[in-house]
């Protein structure tokens, strides 16, 4: 279930001076483009494995998968939505005799389009209940996502028509997947902030994020801060007694107490949790009072960790840091933390960002950590490296990790495991075909389904829009 805090649009006017001060700050360290709206990318996918193997096997048909999109497939679509949106708008809103009535008009309208984009297929809520329905689709198990009903106004959403037994098979059978699907509406709004992010950096977008992303941000730590402080029980026991049926039912009700008490509990099936108030099904919601201690403390914990997510010049729309000139151009820089829930506890990570005249570049420190014990990692990327004249651009990462073994919540023992990912690009003219493909071995990485050793491939076109 997704919880809506609904923002004030008064955050855009809160940002708005922010623009007007770095306009034309060119020659300061601190770069903010407010003229020039960048280089804007828009993906379309065609073959992405193995979540269209996934979705296939859960719908029963090919057309019917893509309303299983995957964790991938509904990031690149609600990426794209929110990019050529607020492109458009902003392009639209031009006044010639006030830069400074522009700013705000262009500010205005790009905020609430993101306010209105909580009830809208492709909207950030739309991206977290997608994330749910991944793993679920992953063991062929079908949901509804009830962001296509655009049900504007409601202060929360659900992923519905899920069966009992499936729900029973994956948390008795597949645990570790069955915390994950808990978690992974939050990784989802933190993992599409990044990858705005790190467009906005390497791209040198000026798209007017920065309410987009401090929205979500914000909607994150009070969802986990609800939980933590068991403030949802009373609308949880509303809901129970309304959900006669099971097909009503959203599939876990508060994400994050359902996701500590799994966490806590790796043994216990899921018909302990009794009968449903009605008499009819198992009784899915999770109530505070039914948290341990510890993992109320762990939960209180990661509402404090949330505050990372707010911890990167890029939250105020400083895009670029400019760190040197050299004949060849100017060097660029940027930072941004992150904190994402697992299915074994938590990663906290630093996100470092390098432009050189000649290479993009990122490098990811991951703290993770469960009950008890911390555990490292380290990524590195390569962005659109040009070759034959930028006629090809290739890219990749790296990454290697020691996570908590069996993605257990009490072990001291590690686990290592890495990824690895290729990236190739044809450019012509405004498009360019695209391929990436990847094997990761067991472990939890933002944005990839599987828990398990897996080869991934993505294949689609990129479409250029503007530069």
């Amino acid at each position: 279930m997704k919880k809506l805090f609904i923002p004030n649009l008064l955050l855009s006017i809160f940002l708005l001076p922010w623009h007007l001060c770095g306009q034309h700050n060119f020659n300061n360290n601190l770069i903010f483009y407010s003229d020039s709206i960048g280089t804007v990318y828009l993906d379309m996918p065609l073959v992405t494995l193995p979540s269209q193997i996934h979705a296939y096997k859960t719908t029963g048909g090919f057309f019917k998968s893509y309303m299983n999109p995957g964790l991938d497939n509904s990031l690149t679509y609600s990426a794209d939505m929110y990019s050529s949106v607020h492109y458009g708008l902003k392009s639209a809103a031009r006044i010639k005799k006030s830069k400074g009535a522009q700013i705000f008009l262009q500010r205005l309208l790009v905020s609430g389009f993101d306010v209105v984009s909580q009830w809208l297929p492709l909207g950030a809520p739309w991206l977290h209940e997608e994330y749910h329905r991944g793993v679920m689709s992953q063991y062929g198990i079908n949901s509804f996502n009830e962001v296509l009903l655009f049900p504007f106004g409601k202060s929360s959403i659900a992923v519905n028509k899920v069966k009992d037994e499936d729900l029973a098979m994956l948390c008795d059978y597949h645990h570790s997947d069955f915390v994950r699907l808990m978690s992974a509406g939050h990784e989802a709004e933190v993992h599409l902030v990044r990858n705005l992010q790190s467009n906005e950096f390497f791209y040198h977008q000026n798209l007017d994020n920065e309410v987009l992303y401090i929205m979500y941000s914000i909607q994150n730590i009070m969802y986990v801060s609800m939980c933590a402080n068991g403030s949802g029980d009373e609308n949880t026991k509303k809901r129970n007694a309304i959900e006669t049926t099971i097909a009503s039912r959203d599939f876990t009700g508060m994400d994050m107490n359902a996701w500590i008490d799994a966490l806590c509990n790796p043994d216990k099936p899921y018909s302990a949790r009794g009968i449903h108030p009605s008499g009819v099904g198992i009784n899915r919601y999770i109530m505070y009072e039914d948290i341990s201690a510890e993992g109320r403390k762990y939960l209180k914990r990661q509402a404090y960790l949330d505050i990372f997510n707010f911890m990167s010049p890029m939250m105020l729309g400083f895009s670029h840091i400019r760190l040197a000139n050299t004949e060849a151009g100017a060097w660029y820089g940027n930072f941004a933390f992150r904190h994402y829930l697992t299915s074994f506890g938590d990663d906290v990570s630093l996100d470092l960002y390098l432009q050189s005249p000649k290479f993009n570049l990122y490098t990811t420190f991951h703290s993770y950590n469960n009950l008890n014990h911390h555990f490292g990692g380290i990524e590195a990327g390569l962005i659109d490296f040009p070759l034959l004249d930028n006629h090809l651009q290739l890219g990749g990462t790296v990454m290697f990790w020691v996570q908590p073994k069996d993605m257990l919540f009490h072990t001291g023992k590690g686990e290592a495991g890495g990824l690895v990912k290729a990236k190739i690009a044809y450019n012509y003219r405004f498009i360019a075909p695209t391929l990436e493909i990847g094997w990761k071995s067991k472990g939890w990485v933002a944005g990839n389904v599987s828990l398990k050793p897996s080869f991934f491939l993505w294949f689609g076109i990129r479409w250029k829009i503007t530069r």
